[in-house]
């Protein structure tokens, strides 16, 4: 009798405890709740930013949008993420490819960030993004699988994700001597990566083979979001030729490739724009499209 007692309070508490996290998960805005989790739990898309957390960061779609207006343009959702979840791989690929919504009649567009780091050659996939669905909320198989790698943030924090899908950081350096400090620390974790890097072939195919598809659905277009001076020198250092490969891309796939690097924006490390300045280049970004667009 105890011990049937004693198990019945326990499938009991697994329940209560159950209902609370999904309560948690339901309650709790989706952009507090890590980097990936809010963008595999919303709804699926017409037009996507896609590209690594450089991409999350700087593509604001709300400006974009504004940008495009009167075009006919769909609701641009940004769908980057962190480096190692969204380098140019197959994982990567498949999860955009069912992020997508069924057409509907209005003008699809996909940014494509593109960088070094995004087209390295890699040993291994991660499979972060390995999902049955990236549109169900709560997202439980994300959850079973990253329970251990989320972190919650209940109250305001420097970073957000928001109903677009962009990364909204609101940290700034306070002086020169933290920004320098700051962006040592990033550069040193891409000099080790520098260190045994190789650019990716499959990875562009892989990029070459999202390009053609995408732009079956709608316009595309390929860009290199500018970084700070040190980040772009270590670039070109180890993958002299990157612009050359994007230009040989962008031309045999019939798109256009916008580099912008050679513009002067800040970061809050050395990769990443600032807030403000990602709204600055996103306005610049959603004018050079329209461009584009309205040229064909």
């Amino acid at each position: 009798m105890e011990m049937r007692r004693f198990v019945m309070h326990t499938i009991l508490a697994a329940l209560t405890l159950a209902m609370i996290l999904g309560m948690l998960f339901v309650l709790m805005p989706a952009g507090r709740i890590g980097d990936v989790y809010p963008r595999v739990t919303t709804p699926r898309q017409l037009s996507l930013v896609i590209g690594t957390s450089r991409a999350a960061q700087a593509v604001n779609p709300a400006i974009i949008g504004r940008e495009l207006s009167g075009l006919n343009e769909a609701p641009l959702y940004n769908f980057a993420f962190h480096l190692d979840a969204s380098a140019y791989n197959d994982v990567y690929a498949g999860a955009i490819m069912r992020k997508l919504a069924a057409p509907d009649g209005r003008r699809a567009l996909f940014i494509l960030a593109v960088d070094p780091w995004a087209l390295r050659r890699l040993d291994s996939v991660p499979d972060e993004l390995r999902l049955r669905s990236v549109s169900s909320r709560p997202n439980w198989q994300y959850l079973a699988r990253q329970f251990s790698r989320l972190w919650f943030s209940p109250l305001p924090t420097h970073s957000f994700v928001n109903a677009d899908g962009r990364t909204e950081v609101d940290y700034e350096p306070r002086s020169e001597a933290e920004w320098r400090q700051r962006v040592k620390a990033r550069m040193k974790a891409y000099e080790q990566m520098a260190a045994g890097y190789a650019y990716g072939r499959r990875e562009q195919e892989v990029l070459c083979s999202l390009v053609r598809g995408l732009k079956r659905r709608g316009d595309v277009v390929l860009v290199r979001i500018p970084t700070s001076a040190p980040m772009l020198a270590l670039e070109r250092k180890c993958c002299p030729d990157f612009n050359a490969h994007m230009r040989r891309v962008a031309g045999e796939c019939g798109v256009t490739y916008a580099d912008f690097t050679t513009m002067p924006f800040a970061t809050t490390d050395g990769n990443h724009l600032t807030r403000r300045e990602g709204d600055r280049f996103s306005a610049m970004l959603g004018r050079r499209i329209r461009e584009i667009i309205e040229r064909r």
